[in-house]
């Protein structure tokens, strides 16, 4: 039976049903940094730095060595996972284990069927793409300086998902939902103003301009206070869209294809088949 590794959440390794023990901080540290080069060759200077900062002990090399026997031995599988080259260690993890890539590929085709005008299989794909997250990448363990920069662009991406799903829902007529559901992802991504553009648009489509009005008021608030900057030439047009009551606000929402759900659980849990492939093939 093969591993699955999860990444975007608390760090964990699963065989089938089974949660496996990955031990101290530090060797999940280990693991964490080699999730994020799979398959390639990550050098003993950078997971030192991974694990230790700037400021490594003098047995920093020995005690690598240690956590990787230790991993290598959890994670004993039909074939060899950690392997030892130099100038370091690299990961062997087959397609579909890693819940990050997985994200990834799914993100990549919800934008491209956004940008080939199918926001259907748009929203099923990036529904499954943004079902993989349980919380922040690797929310479980200290982001040191080397490892801080690629879970953070991770979390990034994640924005980046929840922009299109809503671009795609709303072009659906999803609006009530796009509406109730942005906020709660507002206060994880407070400065995307592409989100706060569709919190806008949704609220205008259900009839709220005052709503919208007052979105952007409170997206302006924090643009300034967060990052010293004003709303974008973008965001601006919109707020004046919505106060000329512009008509281009309003769009006939295109129907929503019916997928059946084990093929919408496929695309979440799998990976090696997308929902994607499984739509434009039904």
């Amino acid at each position: 039976m093969g591993l699955q590794f999860d990444l975007l959440g608390p760090v964990r390794v699963r065989q089938g049903d089974r949660l496996l023990a990955l031990g101290s901080a530090k060797q999940r540290m280990l693991l964490t940094a080699l999730l994020l080069e799979p398959d390639r060759t990550v050098s003993l200077e950078f997971l030192t730095r991974a694990l230790w900062d700037e400021a490594p002990p003098k047995s920093a090399i020995s005690n690598l060595r240690t956590y990787a026997n230790q991993l290598r031995r959890v994670l004993a599988d039909s074939a060899p996972r950690l392997i030892a080259r130099r100038p370091g260690y690299a990961l062997a993890v087959e397609p579909g284990e890693l819940d990050s890539a997985r994200f990834l590929h799914l993100l990549r085709l919800g934008r491209a069927d956004l940008a080939a005008g199918a926001p259907h299989r748009a929203a099923f794909g990036l529904e499954a793409a943004l079902a993989l997250w349980r919380g922040h990448a690797a929310e479980d363990l200290p982001r040191t300086l080397a490892l801080a920069p690629r879970l953070q662009a991770l979390d990034d991406l994640r924005g980046s998902a929840v922009d299109a799903y809503a671009e795609a829902r709303l072009a659906l007529g999803e609006n009530d939902a796009v509406a109730a559901e942005l906020p709660e992802h507002l206060a994880v991504h407070p400065t995307r103003e592409r989100l706060w553009a569709h919190l806008m648009v949704a609220l205008y489509r259900c009839g709220d301009a005052a709503g919208a009005l007052a979105a952007y008021a409170r997206a302006r608030d924090v643009l300034v206070n967060q990052l010293g900057v004003d709303p974008g030439p973008e965001l601006v047009a919109l707020q004046q869209a919505v106060l000329k009551r512009d008509p281009k606000l309003d769009r006939a929402p295109e129907p929503r294809l019916k997928v059946p759900s084990r093929w919408r659980a496929r695309g979440v849990h799998r990976g090696l088949r997308p929902l994607y492939w499984q739509t434009r093939h039904a």
